[in-house]
């Protein structure tokens, strides 16, 4: 199995620390207090110029995932400096006021990024029906979810995150993330349809290089 681990760095210094090692992208954001959103121009040109596969998360504010229409053109301006620069990849996820997939508008951006892989976010785990909106995911092109499951980490959402890969028989990765860490990875490396692990490596609110060299270890070794 070809595993790959994505790390997910919230300021330079993080990323500066994570590209030292052996993993398989960075998803890069800003602001980890409220999750992440999308990160500086400079900071996305910063990181490409690096060797290592960089997906930036398109959320253009804090807060829900139900967006008017600037904001979609804003992400879609985005999306559009990302490619052009040389990003492999990009992060985001839109819902309709019910909290399901907004189809429409995830079309809209899907429409700007040809050439670039596709990760839904973990507003995947707001989602009314899990596994119908898997399926709307799948059907967009998406080629990996990352979610924890619906619940507050991967490790309580471990059942659903496993059903969900064996529904999906590999159309589309279904990447665990939240508090994933060196001391609970080994729960997900026993299913062979999960090969994608999503960690921010942070112990004690602070990225943490020997934690990541931790889950290195375990996933790659």
């Amino acid at each position: 199995m070809n595993r790959r681990l994505e790390v997910c760095t919230f300021n330079i210094s993080d990323f500066k620390q994570s590209i030292k090692h052996n993993i398989s992208r960075i998803e890069l954001c800003a602001n980890k207090s409220v999750g992440g959103v999308t990160p500086s121009q400079e900071d996305i040109q910063y990181a490409v110029s690096k060797d290592v596969p960089i997906y930036p998360i398109i959320r253009p504010r804090e807060g829900n995932f139900i967006y008017n229409n600037n904001e979609i053109k804003e992400m879609i301006n985005s999306i559009s400096f990302c490619k052009e620069i040389g990003c492999r990849g990009i992060v985001f996820g839109i819902l309709d006021e019910k909290n399901n997939i907004d189809i429409s508008k995830c079309k809209d951006l899907i429409k700007e990024s040809e050439g670039l892989s596709l990760t839904f976010h973990m507003a995947f785990d707001l989602t009314n029906d899990p596994f119908s909106s898997m399926e709307k995911i799948i059907d967009l092109g998406f080629h990996r979810i990352l979610t924890a499951g619906q619940k507050n980490s991967a490790e309580d959402g471990i059942t659903l995150i496993n059903n969900l890969a064996n529904k999906s028989n590999s159309r589309i990765s279904i990447m665990p993330g939240s508090k994933l860490r060196s001391s609970n990875i080994n729960m997900f490396l026993d299913n062979n349809l999960i090969s994608e692990y999503h960690s921010s490596c942070y112990i004690n609110n602070k990225f943490s290089e020997i934690e990541l060299k931790r889950l290195i270890k375990k996933i790659f070794n």
